[in-house]
């Protein structure tokens, strides 16, 4: 299967509407049609990027993770809401605004040690675990006046400092690995020192796992799962999720799986539509990009 990719920043594309068409520019020239999008937008690019994939939307172009999508994943109350919503297990969070909340909020989760996030954050960024009550008070005063709204979510002990990543295409568990938190961490994140280890989760876990993907809309995603006392937990889908961690821990080509389904999937949606212009750059392996 021959597949031709052009890897491009949403930065430098330059969106253009004038009420009559809309483009997308990158320099001079104006972007071509393609088969397919798969977004690899970064948390710090969150706004932007999102902006370029409503304009790829716009154009008619079939987008892998939509931007209704991305944005609901990476809100990481609205995900809560909408798997609570649709009935999947994850710890008890509460979003508040103002001090006077914390210690009910601390309370409502099964009190002290709690787990603080920020409300957009990703590779474990903002999240910080508070165990006094003086501490808790401090961070969450430091972050209110950064203007930072914070989740507060119950600590789950019996996790053990892992979780585990289950890595979605489509409505299929394609790999898993459990990640383990380094010595004096309770964070898992590969980029946080974690190590990543292949796993055989049960059968419960991925169809939890593919079900939290599907209705958050995700076609390709990373799903953070924690073992509790009661089951699963859904800590997090991540609608870029990076995969070299998992290819390394596994030994299994899940870039050549996502190239594999997005490329059957442009089939079947732009069958009988005008045949797209081809892009230049031939892919022999598509490797993360993630910002």
């Amino acid at each position: 299967m021959r597949v031709e990719c052009a890897v491009i920043d949403p930065l430098e594309c330059q969106l253009v509407v004038d009420g009559k068409k809309s483009g997308i520019y990158v320099g001079p020239k104006a972007l071509p049609r393609f088969d397919a999008i798969l977004p690899r937008i970064g948390a710090s690019i969150t706004d932007y990027g999102l902006a370029v994939v409503k304009q790829f939307e716009a154009l008619g172009m079939y987008t892998v993770n939509g931007s209704a999508s991305i944005a609901q994943s990476r809100d990481k109350m609205r995900s809560l809401q909408i798997l609570t919503h649709a009935g999947l297990r994850v710890p008890r969070s509460v979003l508040t605004r103002t001090p006077r909340g914390l210690k009910q909020s601390v309370e409502r989760v099964g009190g002290l040690p709690v787990v603080m996030k920020l409300l957009r954050g990703t590779q474990g960024v903002g999240v910080m675990l508070v165990s006094v009550p003086v501490t808790a008070g401090s961070v969450f005063d430091t972050l209110q006046d950064l203007e930072q709204d914070v989740i507060i979510q119950q600590f789950i002990a019996e996790g053990g400092g892992r979780d585990y990543r289950v890595f979605v295409i489509g409505e299929k568990v394609v790999g898993t690995m459990m990640r383990t938190a380094p010595s004096g961490e309770f964070r898992s994140n590969l980029h946080r020192g974690g190590e990543g280890s292949i796993i055989k989760l049960p059968k419960t876990y991925e169809r939890a796992a593919i079900r939290a993907a599907k209705t958050l809309g995700v076609e390709v995603a990373g799903v953070d799962i924690i073992e509790s006392k009661s089951g699963p937990l859904i800590l997090e889908v991540n609608s870029s999720p990076g995969f070299e961690g998992i290819e390394a821990a596994t030994g299994l080509n899940i870039a050549g799986m996502i190239v594999k389904y997005v490329s059957a999937r442009a089939r079947r949606m732009n069958k009988g539509k005008t045949k797209r212009k081809p892009v230049a750059q031939r892919a022999q392996r598509v490797r993360s990009t993630k910002r």
